[in-house]
């Protein structure tokens, strides 16, 4: 998760590289000092070392993403990686003794099934959740009601904006950029929903489809389609707190539902490029990130019906306490944790 190379942890610990080398490899005994120097190093506790979960790559979803910012180092997307692991380690742990119950279903549909692709696959999902026409309040819970574990990440060195797994005795993961503002994270978070509904193989149209399918999520082209006609940089301002959703992202799929012309989508486009929107939209109609609750409802849990304190989660997890609300962002992480909506909090979980 730090992202220190061999060479750097080795110096730190006044070996050479090819001893610490052997110690990875269990060619190599450690004695306690310096298992105790590695921890400091590692900001980890020993218990961190009994943990053997697997090791994952980068999801098929995401390959076309790392070669696309082939400019970033091998040792930034590493570092990602370890960071992602770590979490899907700490919570195979910890929903060991949990069992989920989602609200809604989270299907998945094979897209040569479906005559309209991933529009139907975005209609589908609206249905099977029993939404109301018009915008999505808060897609972040409504993906925790329906199962999926949503993590907010430092993924901006990476310049990669979200990524999701399927795993085996898991349940759906999805990792965000947590700097994103809250126009791009729900489009995000509404791509990577669409990866795990419509996207058990890939194929080289996959980013198009989940693009594709977040887009008709968010704005169902039957409910904004009358709200793009004609569309201008002001009504885009204006329809952006209702939908949720960026200016550009609207004048897309304006673009997409022919509500405009070619001619005005490059005019609007060139404009937005003039004003600086696109860059940065105005301030002034910034959508707040949604926050994640079911992940602080799992550590709620261990605390209020576990009864386990802060040392004692910070030992399970092999960490430094000091370092655990910072990796989960965790609110009044010494008292009571407080989860960001009571009312709307997702709570599927239960003792097994």
């Amino acid at each position: 998760m730090l992202g220190y190379t061999q060479a750097h942890v080795a110096d730190s610990l006044g070996v050479s590289q090819g001893f610490l080398s052997k110690l990875e490899q269990g060619l190599k005994e450690i004695d306690e000092p310096l298992l105790d120097k590695l921890c400091d190093v590692l900001r980890c506790r020993r218990s961190f070392f009994a943990h053997s979960e697997r090791i994952y790559g980068a999801p098929l979803s995401t390959h076309p993403m790392f070669r696309k910012h082939a400019s970033v180092g091998q040792k930034v997307l590493d570092k990602l990686l370890a960071d992602v692991n770590a979490r899907i380690a700490h919570f195979r742990l910890m929903l060991s003794g949990l069992e989920m119950q989602p609200d809604f279903p989270l299907p998945q549909y094979d897209l040569d099934d479906l005559p309209k692709g991933a529009v139907q696959a975005a209609q589908y999902v609206r249905r099977a959740w029993q939404l109301p026409d018009g915008p999505i309040a808060n897609l972040t819970v409504l993906c925790e009601r329906a199962g999926c574990l949503v993590f907010a990440c430092d993924m901006s060195e990476a310049k990669i904006d979200g990524i999701s797994y399927r795993i085996a005795g898991l349940p759906p993961l999805i990792f965000l950029n947590k700097d994103l503002p809250g126009d791009r994270w729900r489009f995000t978070l509404a791509h990577e929903l669409g990866h795990l509904v419509m996207h058990a193989y890939p194929n080289p149209e996959m980013e198009d489809q989940a693009n594709e399918f977040a887009s008709e999520l968010l704005m169902p082209e039957k409910d904004i389609g009358r709200d793009l006609r004609n569309i201008d940089l002001a009504r885009a301002g204006m329809l952006k707190p209702i939908w949720k959703v960026s200016m550009g992202a609207l004048l897309v799929r304006a673009k997409r539902l022919q509500k405009i012309t070619e001619g005005q989508s490059t005019y609007l486009w060139r404009t937005m490029s003039m004003l600086g929107y696109r860059t940065a939209e105005p301030a002034e109609l910034s959508i707040p990130r949604e926050r994640t609750t079911l992940v602080p409802s799992v550590f709620e849990h261990y605390k209020g019906q576990l009864e386990y304190n802060e040392e004692e989660i910070s030992e399970l997890l092999g960490l430094y306490p000091e370092d655990v609300p910072q990796l989960y962002e965790l609110s009044n992480w010494k008292n009571r944790l407080q989860l960001v909506d009571g009312r709307q909090a997702a709570k599927p979980l239960r003792l097994a």
